[in-house]
């Protein structure tokens, strides 16, 4: 079988890029190392209690509009449900439960009215609040942050007072960036910020699966890419890009060469020094600066009680070392009592054993909520993402490489090229759109 493109990996931003390419009428062969789809963003069914497990909790946004137009495309996007408007239930570590609710108004009044309904900030912050978002809308000269600016100097400049960083902008930061906001930049923050809360009151929305996270994207890919002529292989790793004369011309697959092809790299930043050429690696500076990107870890710890312990689906955590509760149960709709929890940026937290990790989200859940403290624990699994995404910090924008290559018929694609977002599923996607757009151009 002929095709026109290789595509090495299968998660979102691979997959983006098929389906793009496809559509487009191009024959796509994807090849995927492991023996399943979806990279870092992927579900599988626990043996032990055989719920389905997110290998970590992903929201998805009503701004996530490229992500939205994938899933589209592949027919699967009544998979996600979002919410009418932005909601956001938080529990400080006393048990004390407020919320942020949004009225369907006009960006920004829909957020303003929001926070000085709200119960979960003082009088003071909500005109903290008020304030930064007046002038996010306005700008002006000073307001935006410096190219070496971190989120917390930059609110801190911006007169937001340290208890509403801590209760408020910092859990934006975190979960949206997976990064400490003493460390994460506060040009992209901003950015995401503008995107989020105050574009456009829909953009707000927070979304979630219904379904596993695969469910909601890699079976309908593949079957998109291969309904067009195109072929996805999973098990099917590439030792070495073929590169000779300035120009890519295929791969080496396990012993086998496919040659003649231009490829888009999918890969994580990590790995792709591992398929790149020695000469390359030592000689091209557009490949150093990627390779350069730190890693920021994400903890998942996963619990299944006999009874259920909130009626939230999920909320913000405050005061606490964990920083987002989710319940799985009702989420998927199932009566298994699964309590998934996230701590993100979690770099200090990852050398923690499992157990020392389990021991914190147990009696920090029994301090916010009474039925923890009576519920019995059934099993639990833990799991630590060492390099679930790239570290967004100041230095970080500069090294990030955009999609076409020096090498002719080499683009790239993943949440940590440059598209000017954090390492989200948004980012993943517009990346792999970006990767199918410049291949087009090539033509």
């Amino acid at each position: 079988m002929e095709f026109d493109v290789i595509i090495i990996g299968g998660g979102f931003a691979g997959l983006a890029a098929g389906v793009a390419l496809a559509e487009a009428g191009k024959r796509v062969c994807l090849l995927e190392q492991k023996p399943y789809l979806g990279g870092r963003a992927r579900s599988f069914q626990g043996p032990t209690t055989g719920s389905i497990v997110d290998n970590g909790q992903h929201l998805f946004m009503g701004c996530y509009h490229s992500t939205i137009q994938f899933l589209k495309t592949i027919g699967t996007l009544d998979r996600v449900r979002f919410q009418t408007t932005l909601s956001v239930p938080f529990l400080d570590r006393d048990g004390r439960l407020t919320h942020l609710n949004c009225p369907a108004l006009p960006s920004p009044w829909h957020l303003f009215l929001g926070v000085l309904r709200s119960g979960s900030f003082s009088l003071k912050q909500k005109l903290e609040v008020l304030r930064m978002g007046k002038a996010l809308r306005n700008g002006g000269a000073g307001f935006g942050p410096s190219d070496a600016e971190s989120v917390t100097a930059w609110l801190s400049r911006r007169g937001q007072s340290e208890g509403l960083q801590r209760n408020f902008w910092d859990l934006i930061c975190i979960a949206a960036m997976n990064e400490d906001p003493r460390a994460a930049s506060a040009k992209l923050f901003e950015r995401v910020v503008r995107l989020a809360l105050f574009s456009a009151p829909e953009d707000s929305r927070l979304g979630m699966a219904r379904v596993g996270l695969s469910e909601c994207y890699t079976a309908a890919a593949q079957s998109f890419i291969e309904s067009r002529g195109g072929r996805v292989q999973v098990g099917r790793g590439v030792n070495q890009l073929l590169i000779k004369e300035g120009a890519c011309r295929g791969v080496d697959a396990g012993g086998e060469r496919i040659v003649d092809l231009p490829v888009i790299a999918a890969l994580p930043w990590h790995q792709l020094a591992t398929v790149l050429p020695g000469e390359l690696l030592r000689g091209e500076p557009f490949f150093g600066g990627a390779l350069a990107l730190r890693p920021a870890p994400i903890i998942s710890i996963n619990l299944w009680f006999d009874a259920p312990i909130t009626d939230l689906e999920f909320a913000g955590l405050r005061g606490t070392t964990i920083q987002w509760l989710f319940d799985r149960s009702r989420i998927l709709g199932d009566k298994s009592h699964y309590i998934s929890l996230v701590l993100s940026g979690a770099r200090e937290h990852v050398s923690r054993s499992k157990e020392e990790l389990l021991a914190i989200s147990l009696r920090e859940l029994g301090e916010m909520l009474p039925a923890a403290r009576k519920a019995k624990l059934l099993h639990s699994l833990v799991i630590k993402e060492r390099f679930a995404t790239f570290s967004p910090s100041p230095e970080a924008d500069a090294l990030r490489p955009p999609a076409r290559t020096p090498i002719h018929g080499l683009f790239l694609a993943g949440d940590w090229t440059a598209t000017g977002l954090p390492a989200t599923i948004e980012g993943a996607v517009q990346s792999g759109y970006a990767a199918a757009r410049e291949f087009l151009g090539m033509q």
